[in-house]
């Protein structure tokens, strides 16, 4: 090893600066590298994608000096979105690593980091299962680490606010912080742009009764029904009822492309409509209006009628195919029941990260709680615990870089077990705005033990669980539902 070579691990990459304190000869080169790859026990100079690499060569001066590490202005890679800006007056990078090559003497190495207002201890999980117990913290700090832009992003590889990332980042953020602002400005940012994808319009809806539940704020909420009403896509109707391409908006389905286990579509197909299905659903829970629940409840008949042959829906009329996506966004998306599908009892994760949030919230939707235990534990190519043994520290945009070689490895959309946990494994969710009313029904599966934390505007919510017996503390003026196959002495006293 190269006595002139020095490694340093902040322990997790954050987006941040870096400087240096060196003393040397004056005129000496020196080389600085930041990284959030290793190979060898060095950086990774050429990782690939958006994984971050950057290198720079300083020439000392005498004594001692703090040299800052130049990071260039971020560019998304089409320039067709908005990109979120350094939230400082210089930019910043992701990183986990810097190294310091030359001769000089090392007398400080520094990262300023960026990181949300945020509060550790307003959640908390732990458990007798030390691998969900990683997995936990994996996806709490990633959906700490990705918010340093004051927005949801997807990730550094764009710095872009997609939708269909901020539906499983929000919810992963509601369930670590109460704090309101970050999802506010985010769905802000959505009222005055939109993306392509069909599903992530559709998906608008969702994302603001979620905010509704978990904030209480209805000022906000009604404020954005106007906008919301033009995320239905009406202009993508066709006379048959169900929705298609057009020249801007196209299927997504999952992403990248080959996650899509063979999906079959000319353009019109099952899993938008179902989407769409939901946003109906969601925009009659916002309004009140009936009216939403008979569209929702026409749209399921059309799809029905063009997609369902009686034993499985097939991925768009015409088509013989059934993808894994045929089968899990139905049940997600309440078009099917799960008793019609029985095949998602044993699905594989035959999708990307993206698609896993919805996969595993239909399985512990349909009380396949073993089942979806056993992937989110996977030690598998496509599970979290592979993200942790290939080194990343925030969850990735794809399982593995062989699957999306210019993937980056700080995409909170892959962070889906940081809302898994809490609202299906522990089942804390609200029922009513602000979390007024809430159920806790918990779907353990193998576990005989968990602590959970859960942060609300009007306080925590503590759950236990223990060998069957559970336990739930909660401020005065919440209302709660609590299921387990056993109460804690006295326990039932405490509902009121």
């Amino acid at each position: 090893m190269d006595a002139r070579y020095r490694l340093y691990d902040f322990g997790r990459a954050a987006f941040g600066t870096l400087t240096v304190t060196l003393a040397g000869t004056a005129g000496t080169e020196v080389e600085l590298v930041i990284g959030e790859v290793l190979r060898g026990g060095r950086i990774d100079r050429e990782p690939g994608g958006a994984r971050c690499a950057r290198t720079c060569r300083i020439v000392l001066d005498a004594g001692e000096r703090e040299y800052r590490f130049p990071i260039p202005r971020h560019r998304r890679p089409d320039y067709a979105a908005m990109s979120m800006p350094s939230p400082l007056s210089e930019e910043i990078a992701c990183f986990r690593y810097a190294e310091v090559v030359g001769e000089c003497r090392v007398l400080a190495v520094r990262r300023r980091e960026v990181f949300p207002p945020w509060d550790e201890r307003a959640s908390g999980f732990v458990c007798d299962d030390e691998r969900v117990n990683r997995i936990w913290e994996l996806c709490k700090y990633s959906i700490k680490a990705t918010a340093a832009f004051g927005v949801f992003i997807d990730g550094e590889r764009e710095r872009c606010p997609y939708e269909g990332d901020a539906y499983i980042n929000q919810l992963g953020w509601f369930c670590n912080s109460a704090d309101p602002e970050i999802p506010r400005r985010t769905i802000e940012l959505f009222t005055r742009h939109r993306t392509w994808p069909i599903e992530w319009s559709l998906l608008m809806p969702l994302i603001v009764r979620d905010y509704l539940l978990y904030t209480g704020d209805a000022a906000s909420v009604a404020a954005w029904l106007p906008v919301l009403k033009t995320r239905l896509l009406e202009e993508l109707e066709r006379p048959d009822g169900l929705i298609g391409e057009n020249g801007f908006y196209k299927e997504l389905i999952d992403w990248p492309p080959w996650e899509r286990d063979g999906y079959e579509s000319s353009g019109v197909s099952l899993v938008p409509n179902c989407c769409r299905y939901a946003a109906f659903l969601a925009m009659a829970e916002l309004t009140g209006d009936g009216t939403y629940r008979h569209r929702a409840a026409a749209l399921r008949e059309v799809i029905r009628r063009t997609m369902w042959t009686g034993t499985r829906f097939v991925d768009s009329p015409g088509s013989s195919h059934t993808a894994a996506h045929s089968v899990f966004f139905p049940v997600a998306f309440q078009t099917a029941a799960p008793e019609e599908l029985p095949e998602l009892r044993t699905m594989p994760m035959r999708c990307s990260v993206y698609g896993a949030q919805f996969l595993l919230d239909a399985m512990w939707m349909s009380e396949y709680d073993a089942e979806a235990y056993a992937l989110l534990t996977a030690d598998g190519l496509r599970g979290w615990l592979h993200m942790l043994d290939v080194g990343a520290t925030i969850t990735m945009e794809a399982w593995d870089d062989t699957l999306k070689p210019n993937q980056d490895w700080n995409h909170a959309w892959g962070a889906a077990p940081a809302n898994l946990i809490p609202r299906r494994l522990c089942g804390i969710r609200p029922t009513a705005p602000g979390f007024r009313r809430f159920v806790v029904d918990p779907r353990p599966a193998g576990l005989t033990r968990f602590a959970s934390v859960h942060p609300t505007p009007g306080g925590a919510i503590a759950v236990e669980y223990r060998n069957g017996k559970l336990c739930v503390e909660f401020p005065r003026g919440m209302t709660g539902i609590f299921r387990s196959r056993e109460y804690e002495s006295g326990f039932q006293a405490d509902m009121e």
